[in-house]
């Protein structure tokens, strides 16, 4: 079966003998052969060779073949008789010359396909005529008598019916008339993509970009009716979020006034804007354009002082600056125009409105763009106040892409409606997750060049504080970027965010939006300091989406498959707890879920009964991680829990837990000589024994035996496994373990435990359940009654300060139900 073009049809034609011909067509050439019905676009070509020609002229169908070459084929249904030299149609008597049209279209189809020297081809052609029987005569020009045998270049009613056999064998023919080489597969493909190109009518960045400058980017009506009231008023506020046109409206303000012949101060905070204010005011003599510090600076040299230094940067300016205007250092100006003032401390701003005191004065703010480093710069109300005027808000987002406006929105709501007439084009604001971001932030810029997008057009931001793996990459890769900060203000058609993951709400929000035509984040999904609890972050939690690629990229940062990758691990077998044996760290480790922290208890124990290393960890943590050592101060024992990551450790050549604290580093390092030993077979059948004793797994009667043996943490670890079997309310459960002494938190345990499955309304007693226990567990013989006693109503006290018991009388408590109890917060993972 050939391939049709159009594949679906013909194109719409009046012509039965076209339509049925394009069904034979399709059905009885082989595979190899490709169809094209109607070449409209040819007409142009024709007309070059003969501007008579008609412009609807056009090839009714051309054949294509590898091997065979290619064929134009003249389809003229209905009967003719030939008289004089032309065809005249039996019903209609009009007259046809076939044979001039179609030299004329074949060699203007030629002359077309050579202004491309590797499509430049000899042609031939052929006549269909369904219905016209003309008895294989010798029809002059479309009968070749020379050839061996001779061949007919038209196809009759007669050998209609072997039409396909027919025309494969007139392009047999041309190939050795015209000796034509094989055109082959590649050339073929060519040839076919040419004629019949795929086009998506989309458009390109390039042609985006230009779009953009030219529609988005200049000055318009409503913008310029700001600029007249501006230069109406003697002190104006107007603010604005990114992209409403505060620069450009400033940078026209500052050029009328220039105009009418005004010396124009004009200031900004951020050095690249400023020199970009400066180049749009070249030409414009009285305007004088410099940063803050750049002002301030004039005057310390006007002054002879050092401007240098921190003090200097925060508060000497402002001290020589006002020395300097005192004095009359700085010269005279007749208006003033200050953009970004929301980066500027409000006693500046004091200093330069008492400066222009009675002078044309125009500020312009932007209060969500202010970085963590500016958190002093001055408010809008305080401007307001500064200036004696309400602020003028401008709500028409022009400069950058309606999809990103909507990001934006979302993340920080804006106190004003807002508008973009822009097109929201999803494609204009992306934001990658990937296990790849330097791998990617290539790709997209290549794309972007292949697209016609000159590399001037594209910007890559980076935070303050780079990531060692992007810093590495692009030395290496010589890319330039720009810091977010010190780009605040301006922009650029193309904008690339690489490390969004970990920028802060201030920082992504300003990178957002410095693109007019195209803007990508990139945040790196195996970055484990993803900052998931910052506003853009959690946003794209929430996505299902962005939460698979997420949970799927995390897998191997988890704790345990880290830890898995550096130690072989060899679990214990316990019931009540995870404990494992890490081999090649001699080292015990325990995973936890998130809910079980009261089961840190049963570790406590541990840390002080064998002399190896803990390490524990929270579920499929990827930050959660630590080392469990005992501390002893004075006779008050506790554990100490010592924060760890997984980093590179010279010594040990490999990647190990390591603290913060200065003194351990590597633990591994720190814990050398307790995990040389060999671990004790003994204490771990003594810890397996106690599990089973609480986990049910022996015989009665030997439970009761070894009961009263418990240590107390694992005693109260077996309490809370009953309460949560047998809980009359389940709030109680969900409160965190607390810090403090082992005493203190295994009593705390205990009281837990007894007031979850505490009937409606009946009454606890402190004493009661104090002896109980006392008497029951023989480590408690290590301190008084009278003292377990206390510490017991210690951790009663605390449950009914969280609102889980009521004090009923001296030492008595009553549960609070579930409906009336607090929901502890829970601490997250990671």
């Amino acid at each position: 079966m050939a391939r049709m073009i159009p594949e679906d049809g013909p194109h719409h034609t009046e012509s039965y003998g076209e339509r049925h011909l394009y069904s034979v067509l399709k059905s009885q050439l082989p595979d190899e052969y490709t169809v094209i019905h109607s070449l409209p676009w040819l007409c142009s070509a024709v007309s070059k060779l003969d501007k008579r020609a008609r412009p609807t002229g056009e090839i009714d169908f051309l054949i294509v073949h590898p091997e065979d070459g290619v064929l134009a084929l003249e389809v003229k249904s209905g009967v003719y008789r030939i008289e004089n030299s032309f065809f005249v149609h039996v019903r209609n008597g009009y007259k046809i010359d076939p044979l001039s049209q179609t030299k004329k279209n074949v060699h203007g189809f030629a002359s077309w396909l050579g202004d491309d020297p590797a499509l430049g081809l000899r042609i031939g052609y052929g006549f269909i005529f369904p219905d016209s029987d003309f008895d294989r005569s010798n029809i002059p020009g479309m009968y070749d008598t020379q050839s061996n045998p001779p061949q007919s270049l038209y196809i009759d009613f007669e050998a209609y019916p072997d039409v396909a056999q027919k025309i494969i064998d007139l392009m047999k023919y041309w190939k050795r008339a015209l000796r034509n080489s094989d055109l082959g597969p590649s050339r073929t493909q060519e040839l076919i993509d040419y004629l019949a190109p795929k086009i998506d009518g989309q458009p390109r960045w390039a042609s985006r970009i230009r779009y953009d400058n030219k529609v988005w980017l200049q000055l318009t009506s409503e913008q310029s009716l700001v600029v007249r009231s501006v230069l109406r008023n003697k002190d104006s506020l107007i603010t604005g979020w990114p992209g409403t046109g505060k620069t450009l409206i400033a940078i026209e303000a500052a050029r009328k006034l220039s105009v009418e012949g005004k010396r124009v101060l004009v200031l900004s905070f951020n050095a690249r804007l400023t020199e970009h204010i400066r180049v749009q005011l070249e030409g414009f003599r009285t305007c004088t354009v410099m940063t803050w510090h750049g002002l301030c600076r004039q005057a310390a040299n006007a002054l002879n002082h050092l401007s240098v230094g921190e003090e200097w940067y925060k508060v000497k300016c402002l001290e020589d600056l006002d020395i300097a205007i005192n004095k009359g250092l700085l010269g005279e100006y007749d208006a003033l125009v200050v953009d970004e003032s929301q980066a500027l401390a409000e006693s500046w701003c004091k200093t330069l409105v008492s400066w222009f005191d009675g002078k044309p004065k125009a500020f312009f703010c932007d209060e969500t763009q202010v970085f963590k480093f500016e958190r002093n710069g001055v408010t809008l109300d305080g401007l307001t106040e500064i200036l004696g005027v309400v602020a003028f808000p401008l709500s028409i987002i022009l400069r950058m892409p309606k999809a990103v406006t909507e990001i934006l929105s979302e993340v920080v709501p804006p106190k004003i409606q807002l508008s973009s007439p822009r097109v929201a084009e999803p494609e204009t604001a992306l934001e990658i997750i990937t296990l790849t971001p330097c791998e990617e932030l290539l790709r997209i810029k290549s794309e972007l060049v292949a697209g016609g997008v000159g590399s001037e057009d594209i910007v890559v931001l980076t935070g303050s504080i780079i990531d060692r793996q992007y810093f590495d990459f692009l030395k290496a890769e010589k890319l330039a970027t720009e810091n977010i900060a010190k780009f605040r203000g301006l922009e650029a058609a193309v904008v690339i965010v690489l490390g969004a993951e970990a920028l802060d709400t201030a920082e992504l929000f300003s990178a957002y939006s410095r693109a007019t035509t195209k803007f990508v984040a990139i945040y790196n999904a195996h970055n484990r300091q993803w900052k998931g609890r910052l506003d853009f972050q959690s946003r794209l939690q929430g996505k299902p989406e962005s939460a698979a690629i997420l949970k799927k990229a995390q897998v191997p940062l988890r704790i345990k498959n880290m830890v898995a990758r550096c130690t072989s691990i060899r679990p214990l077998g316990m019931k009540s707890l995870d404990v494992m044996w890490a081999e090649d760290w001699g080292a015990m480790l325990v995973e936890f879920k998130a809910h079980e922290t009261q089961l840190v208890l049963w570790v406590n124990y541990l840390s002080r009964t064998i002399s190896h290393p803990i390490f524990i960890w929270y579920g499929d943590t990827l930050t959660k991680f630590y080392m469990v050592m005992p501390a002893l101060n004075g006779a008050v024992e506790s554990c100490g829990h010592y924060s760890l990551t997984m980093e590179e450790c010279k010594s040990c050549g490999s990647l190990t837990p390591h603290s913060d604290t200065a003194k351990i580093k590597c633990a591994l390092c720190y814990t050398v000589e307790s995990r040389l030993l060999p671990p004790d077979q003994d204490v771990i059948d003594q810890i397996s024994l106690y599990d089973a004793v609480i986990t049910s797994r022996l015989p009665t009667h030997h439970t009761l035996q070894l009961r009263p043996h418990l240590p107390l943490e694992v005693a109260a670890v077996a309490a809370l496994m009953r309460a949560n079997k047998n809980k009359v309310r389940s709030n109680i459960l969900l409160v965190q373990l607390p810090s403090g002494r082992n005493l203190y938190t295994t009593a705390f345990v205990f009281a837990q435990s007894r007031i979850a499955v505490c009937q409606p309304k009946k009454t606890m007693s402190v004493d009661v359940l104090a002896d109980e226990i006392y008497y029951r567990y023989r480590e408690l013989e290590q301190i008084s009654p009278a003292e377990w006693r206390s510490i017991v109503a210690s951790a009663f006290a605390t449950f009914k300060q969280k609102g889980y018991v009521v004090r009923v009388g001296k030492k008595l408590y009553q549960p609070v139900e579930d409906v009336d109890a607090p929901v502890p917060k829970r601490y997250a993972n990671d």
